[in-house]
């Protein structure tokens, strides 16, 4: 049996040239390792292969840790729909290996009516560019490294690693193979960028990380304010290196201006601010784009880039949320009316719709703008996958995350939005799994830490609930957070008097400072005091609260929703059982499509 070819494992049908497993609940990618496990296990089931076997073939030329292995096993787990601990198909074999409890049945297809075959989808991954300048100038690789990708997400049929995901090998000194191996990445872009005055010498190099072959090198010297054309280039020559792999470009680029040396800094410093997300970084970086927009008011990326600040610092809750949220609309208008198929516009649209004018067609329609110009942008796959959610087309968001986490599987943010959605869908099991991947990634990590002692809450694990909470510990008396989900977590284990306690501190320090209204909101509804929920509710969709588009799904609520006053609140939305569930999302030619129809920190 040609495995290749594509073959059953119970209902799943697996397409392993096309990186793609199709289930009743729709179509879900893997990435070409994960897909690699899993044949060297169907060849061989239902004999067990060990960790070491599986090494060794799926990774013949390079190290690779166990941790990425077990990913990769666990990867393959939610795409099967099956669960570690009662496996019906992937079987962990303690202290051997693991395996496939049947073997795996070919597909029967006529020839004339078979698709045709096509290679997997492979991945690219542009590391962090040298900074050979000395430390004041790092801005400046950090942004080409960042200018580069976003150039590069207009390709098809190749998966472009996020910038987060790149960025965490800034200062590392994993070799080729390992960087590979842990972002199942195929090819690997790295560079170096060395600044004298206004003149940059810029080296590039593409690495194919399955052999660690130097494909392609280039040196260009430049000036400054001819970076953005620079970056164009760079790409297509990138393109043209390894275009029997990724099927060449998607169109001529955009003609882009030269900046001035100055706005040029001020811009990379900008977008530079942008990656760190905080109020205050993002209230500077505003500043560098507000002043660029009146030196070259041409410039869209300038008016999208300001509006992705406005955006951000709403999402953050910004005591100025209305004029942020109609600054941010202005200036969307602004850099669209300037370059209409400008996707870092319409993804930021389309979250400004979805967050904070609860449009929901409108969001759905700029996302698939955005991810048809750039098929690798995460955020938009994030939009996309808020707004399944919201309808109910819960096995269409599912798949959308999955597909954002094989472009930015190191995201932590990421990762633990996968684990809030798993919340939403009442999907405990996986929720814990997904918080803690992010946890692996940052142990320290406190918002995914409190989520995940109420996952285990609302999974019936009351016991584990309570001692990672108190090990977590409040930070002071005046520990907000950490009350609104002490209160949760009571009250997913039925400690109603535990509930009160933690609403009535909240409400106690609501007097001397701001507390979120959704936050008191869901402390109010632990605390089964329905009306001064439904009070707080309404006060947080009169604050455009960016929580309230889930104010139907999220369960702490659930006991809400016979309301007639909630109903009210949540009216514009749809409620309970007023969509179908489960709609397949499909990916086409590197094309992210639907059937139909921010910041990862989204609170369920």
């Amino acid at each position: 049996m040609t495995l290749e070819a594509g073959f059953c494992i119970g209902t799943r049908e697996v397409f392993p040239l096309e990186g793609r497993i199709v289930g009743a609940g729709g179509t879900l990618r893997v990435e070409p390792k994960a897909m690699a496990v899993l044949l060297e296990l169907a060849r061989h089931a239902p004999d067990v292969r060990t960790r070491q076997q599986i090494v060794q073939t799926v990774w013949p030329r390079g190290f690779v840790s166990d941790d990425v292995l077990t990913r990769c096993i666990g990867q393959l787990r939610r795409a099967l729909g099956d669960d570690a601990h009662a496996p019906t198909h992937l079987e962990t074999i303690p202290k051997r290996g693991y395996r496939l409890r049947t073997a795996p049945v070919a597909l029967q297809r006529d020839a004339a009516s078979a698709p045709p075959m096509r290679s997997s989808v492979e991945s690219l991954i542009v590391l962090p560019f040298r900074n050979l300048s000395g430390a004041s100038e790092d801005f400046i690789a950090d942004g080409l490294t960042e200018l580069l990708i976003l150039r590069l997400c207009a390709l098809r049929n190749v998966r472009i690693i996020s910038r987060t995901t790149a960025m965490r090998f800034k200062t590392s000194t994993a070799s080729v193979a390992e960087i590979a191996a842990s972002t199942g990445a195929d090819w690997v872009i790295e560079g170096s960028v060395l600044q004298s005055g206004d003149r940059l010498q810029v080296i590039a190099q593409l690495i194919d990380a399955r052999t660690d072959a130097h494909i392609w090198a280039a040196d260009y010297v430049r000036d400054l304010q001819d970076l953005l054309p620079l970056q164009n280039e760079i790409a297509l020559r990138l393109a043209a290196a390894i275009r029997a792999q990724l099927g060449g470009e998607s169109g001529t680029p955009n003609k882009l201006p030269t900046l001035p040396p100055q706005v040029m800094r001020d811009y990379l410093r900008g977008r530079h601010l942008i990656g760190q997300r905080t109020v205050a970084t993002l209230r500077e970086a505003a500043g560098l784009f507000q002043a660029i927009t009146v030196l070259v008011p041409e410039f869209a990326a300038a008016w999208a880039s300001l509006a992705e600040c406005e955006l951000m610092l709403a999402h953050y809750g910004a005591p100025d949320l209305a004029s942020l949220v109609a600054a941010c609309e202005q200036h969307l208008e602004q850099a669209l009316a300037r370059e209409p198929e400008l996707a870092i516009g319409l993804s930021a649209r389309a979250a400004l719709r979805f967050f904070f004018k609860r449009d929901l067609d409108g969001a759905a329609e700029d996302s698939q703008h955005a991810l048809a110009l750039l098929p690798s942008h995460a955020l938009a796959m994030v939009s996309m996958a808020s707004v399944c959610a919201v309808r109910r087309h819960f096995a269409e968001a599912s798949a959308w995350l999955q597909q954002a986490l094989l472009v930015d599987p190191l995201d932590v943010g990421l990762n633990m939005n996968f684990g809030d959605h798993m919340i939403l869908q009442r999907r405990y099991d996986a929720a814990l799994q997904a918080l803690h991947r992010a946890l692996e990634l940052a142990p320290a990590h406190r918002p995914c830490q409190l989520r995940t002692c109420w996952a285990l809450a609302l999974n019936g694990q009351p016991t584990q609930a309570h001692a990672l909470l108190a090990s977590i510990g409040p930070q002071g008396t005046d520990d907000v957070q950490w009350l609104e989900y002490a209160a949760l977590v009571a009250a997913a284990v039925g400690d109603s008097s535990g509930a009160m306690a933690r609403f009535e501190a909240l409400q106690s320090l609501a007097r001397s400072q701001a507390v979120p209204a959704w936050t008191l909101a869901r402390a109010a509804a632990a605390a089964r005091q329905d009306e001064v929920a439904v009070d707080w509710i309404e006060a947080a969709a009169q604050q455009q609260s960016s929580s309230m588009p889930f104010v139907f799904l999220t369960p702490a609520f659930d006991a809400l929703h016979a309301n007639p006053r909630f109903l009210a609140v949540a009216a514009h939305l749809p409620p309970p059982g007023a969509q179908p569930q489960d709609r397949p999302a499909t990916v086409l030619n590197g094309k992210n499509k639907t059937r139909g129809s921010l910041d990862n920190a989204m609170k369920p």
